[in-house]
């Protein structure tokens, strides 16, 4: 009598212990059974027809943008933005400066103390900037960016001009400054919108560091502003010592900056 009640006891504890773990595997083929179900279910032959119409319509629409693609790259427009060498955007064929800001061979407007032009070419020109007290010999170049399109009649709200210069994206101005720094294993510090002499600037701060040539680290500031329905980009560049005379004189040229006849 013992043994049967002891079998019986037995029998009933394994069957506890066991239950939850049959519960759960009949719950989980049941949810395999119903996905599998799922996934295989047979639709009806209208649903084929607008399902395979519809792919169609993809495969037409990946063709085109292949083909506007492929002929946007043979025969480039004046919009096809490419990349000047100081890998800002800038357009094929570069645009001349203005007559107020270039005429034979010199600037038509003040330079600051110290800034003497170099290589001048269309749409972009290098100055030298000797060494000062406080700041080492250093390096600026001005180049156009991009003509801002017309003034629209029905202006953007605030927030989305705030994203634009001159029609240009800052998103894409600052990209610019980030594939420079990265060809020259460099970083972006910082950006900021301004105003300088009455000017909306974009101005983007990076630094390049040592190397082993004894080259030492360089701050970058990149300015962008439109004037005069045209977009310029103003780059300066330092090596060691104190920036910020550079920063102060780059500011007075761009608050001088005053191009005549740069409306199109």
């Amino acid at each position: 009598m013992l043994r049967r009640i002891v079998i019986s006891l037995a029998l009933l504890a394994s069957i506890v212990v066991m239950l939850p773990f049959a519960t759960s595997t009949a719950h989980n083929l049941r949810f395999q059974v119903a996905a599998r179900s799922h996934r295989f279910r047979h639709h009806s032959r209208a649903w084929w027809r607008r399902h395979r119409a519809m792919l169609r319509r993809r495969q037409a629409l990946r063709a085109k943008r292949r083909a506007a693609i492929t002929t946007a790259r043979k025969n480039p427009t004046p919009t096809t933005q490419t990349k000047s060498a100081d890998n800002h955007a800038a357009m094929p064929g570069a645009l001349a400066f203005p007559d107020g800001v270039y005429r034979e061979g010199a600037f038509a407007m003040p330079l600051p103390n110290g800034w003497s032009p170099g290589a001048t070419a269309k749409g972009a020109s290098s100055f030298r900037i000797a060494a000062t007290e406080g700041m080492p010999e250093a390096q600026a170049a001005l180049a156009v960016v991009a003509v801002a399109p017309p003034i629209s009649a029905n202006p953007a709200p605030v927030f989305e001009q705030r994203k634009v210069l001159g029609g240009v994206s800052v998103t894409d101005l600052r990209r610019s400054v980030i594939d420079r720094m990265i060809g020259a294993g460099g970083w972006v510090i910082n950006d900021r919108q301004r105003e300088i002499g009455g000017h909306r600037v974009f101005e983007v701060i990076a630094q390049t560091p040592a190397t082993s040539d004894g080259k030492p680290e360089q701050v970058w500031n990149f300015y962008f502003t439109e004037i005069d329905g045209r977009v310029y980009s103003l780059t300066t560049k330092a090596g060691g010592g104190s920036t910020q005379k550079l920063a102060a004189d780059a500011e007075k040229f761009l608050s001088a900056f005053r191009p005549a006849g740069g409306k199109q």
